[in-house]
């Protein structure tokens, strides 16, 4: 379609062409709209300028056109919302995986300004949680112990970094802990708030892995000619996130750019190389929710569906997240 080629992010989820159809029918109709009533204002400035009608006229305007206007408007703006947008929310809404689809079934807990990610382990059971229980650094669900309930035992509850496997459905419970905030993932075509004290389903299948999606996100970039100064400090800095699609100059695929590889590549004579993001899959927060809400953001990890299992199996084990790699507001600021 267009509009995934062209103004909308790649769609990895089974479910985002028909959404995108939906966006695209409605740029159509803006744009189709914007020149119609421009003209049509052109028109006006001419046909009613001072010159031409230099005395006042007090009778009623007579407007059928723009009534008529008006009215396909409505009935283009009706089908739109009639034909299109609700029974393709209707859809989705009617049809959740059921347990015939084995899907992943994970709680996310919103908060400012991070995603907690409650996963229920292997028994598939999530375990008991308390709000006295909450410590923000070592238990931001309030999750019991495994003594007091056994289901909390093989619980895993991850900050900021959803794993989920292709190919498979997965079964998101929605909440908040403390503000409204928005669970959005552009390139999965999801976007639902989270509430304080309701607990909102949303589920998606992912049709790609982050690799496979990097693939997808390649792009060449011109290198600076030299890898010293202020272009090649700002080359790097608007590009540290993204990873080299190929091996250069002896940099391995999957290397994050930083100052010493462009100084190698440039010393090598190579000026253009292929880059994707190094977190392709975001989960952004679509909702201002404090002052902190810019950098209420998380990653996607998604793997094939061997590789997932073998990360569950190993699920409760210490995974760190450093926040600088994912954000460069802090750098930003000391180097102003």
């Amino acid at each position: 379609m267009i509009a995934s080629s062209f103004w909308l992010p790649p769609d990895i989820s089974t479910h985002g062409s028909t959404i995108d159809l939906i966006i695209e029918y409605v740029h159509w109709f803006m744009v189709v709209l914007f020149i119609a009533w421009g003209s049509y204002f052109l028109y006006c400035l001419v046909r009613f300028r001072a010159g031409a009608n230099p005395k006042a006229t007090y009778r009623d305007a007579k407007a059928k056109p723009s009534k008529a206007a008006e009215v396909v408007v409505i009935i283009i703006e009706a089908i739109l919302l009639v034909g299109f947008s609700i029974p393709v929310w209707a859809y989705y809404r009617s049809d959740p995986p059921g347990n015939d689809k084995n899907p992943l079934v994970v709680r996310v807990v919103a908060q400012q300004f991070a995603w907690n990610i409650h996963y229920p382990g292997p028994d598939g059971k999530f375990g008991a949680t308390k709000p006295e229980l909450v410590d923000e650094a070592l238990n931001p669900v309030g999750l019991v112990d495994g003594s007091e309930d056994p289901a909390a035992a093989d619980d895993y509850v991850s900050v900021n970094i959803f794993h989920m496997p292709k190919d498979r459905d997965v079964l998101v419970r929605l909440s908040s802990k403390d503000v409204i905030h928005s669970f959005a993932v552009p390139l999965l075509r999801v976007k639902q708030d989270a509430i304080p004290g309701m607990e909102i389903p949303i589920w998606f299948k992912a049709e790609k892995t982050n690799e496979e999606t990097q693939e997808i996100m390649r792009r060449p970039f011109d290198l600076p000619e030299s890898a010293e100064g202020e272009e090649a400090e700002t080359f790097v800095k608007e590009n540290r996130l993204r990873i080299t699609m190929d091996e250069y100059a002896g940099i391995p695929a999957g290397m994050t750019l930083s100052m010493d590889h462009l100084k190698t590549l440039v010393d090598a004579g190579v000026t253009s190389v292929d880059m994707a993001p190094g977190f392709p899959v975001n989960i952004q927060c679509a909702q201002l929710c404090g002052l902190g809400h810019y950098r209420m953001k998380g990653q996607m990890k998604i793997y094939e569906t061997a590789d997932f299992e073998a990360w569950y199996a190993d699920a409760g084990k210490e995974e760190v997240f450093d926040e600088d790699d994912f954000d460069d507001e802090e750098e930003d600021e000391e180097d102003e």
